[in-house]
């Protein structure tokens, strides 16, 4: 049975490609935002504590079995619990607090919101993690973010409770990915996200029967098959984390834009004005930039 060494400590022969770490994480992202349409209909129905452990309890059981078949729970140790606690005690309130976004805003707007986290990756990846931010990636940064800014055409308006959870759940989740590329440096992909899973869960488990609303047989399996997604998802964004840097990874979360559009016209019936697609345009623009340089120095790379 085949493994990918990588899996078991980062620090071993396989080569980071940039490439691969940035169609993983497109890849988790349209994943991700079919999934944050279904939280948004869930937050109807459920609280959002009790959303967030479906979401990470059941996303265990993949992952697990993944573990099992591949490296092994040998792979699951870390020197650093502190900081794994940190970053989980940091990614799960930032979770908390976008998903009361989510109930609270338009799915579009909500995402939009979101997107203040690649420019505070790229602020801080330098001082914080000493990695390069050029000005290519400056610049595939601002172009996207001014593409977001034509498609939502944010107003006064924008300024609501549900824009303050959004935003202090971003600046959170901006952290949390920064954290998680530092420790992706000496754990394991596997051990940084279940780590956060089974902490999270169990972190969440003591408050359930003080706000349990009981599911249907239908809303359960919903509740469940969205705590799978959600590990097939964190485990592709994590992993792609030990191939490329976090100033590299961050322009591509502007196209979960392009899937919250389309999951708000498919599922709400919202067409997209003219101004809206020249926008989404510019966010291709963006992340064809960044995959472009990356391409360009992993082939230098090996031609050196």
């Amino acid at each position: 049975m085949s493994s990918d060494p990588a899996l078991a400590h980062p620090s071993t022969s396989v080569v980071a490609d940039p490439r691969k770490g940035i169609l993983l994480t497109l890849f988790g992202l349209v994943l991700f935002s079919v999934l944050n349409g279904v939280v948004k209909a869930q937050t109807e129905l459920f609280p959002i504590l009790q959303i967030m452990f479906f979401r990470n309890a059941f996303a265990l059981p993949p992952l697990v079995l993944f573990i099992v078949m591949t490296t092994g729970w040998s792979s699951i140790r870390t020197d650093r619990p502190a900081l794994h606690l940190a970053h989980t005690i940091m990614v799960t309130a930032a979770i908390g607090l976008i998903f009361a976004g989510y109930r609270a805003l338009p799915l579009a707007d909500a995402t939009a919101i979101n997107f203040a986290a690649p420019l505070i990756v790229c602020a801080l990846s330098a001082p914080l993690l000493k990695e390069p931010v050029g000005r290519l990636k400056w610049f595939a940064v601002l172009v996207g973010f001014a593409g977001v800014m034509i498609m939502v055409r944010p107003g006064g308006d924008v300024v609501r409770e549900g824009a303050l959870y959004a935003l202090s759940g971003t600046a959170l989740s901006a952290g949390g990915l920064l954290l998680a590329r530092y420790l992706s440096r000496y754990d394991s992909t596997t051990t940084i996200v279940f780590l956060f899973m089974a902490i999270s869960s169990a972190m969440i488990l003591p408050v359930l029967p003080f706000i349990w609303v009981t599911p249907t047989p239908l809303q359960l399996a919903g509740l469940v098959a969205m705590g799978a997604a959600s590990g097939v998802a964190q485990y592709m964004t994590m992993r792609a984390l030990f191939h490329a840097s976090a100033s590299t990874i961050a322009p591509m979360g502007y196209t979960k834009m392009i899937w919250a559009l389309l999951i708000g016209y498919f599922a709400f019936g919202d067409w997209p004005a003219p101004v809206v697609l020249a926008g989404a345009g510019l966010v291709l623009l963006s992340t064809w930039v960044v995959y472009r340089k990356e391409s360009a120095a992993a082939r230098k790379g090996a031609a050196g």
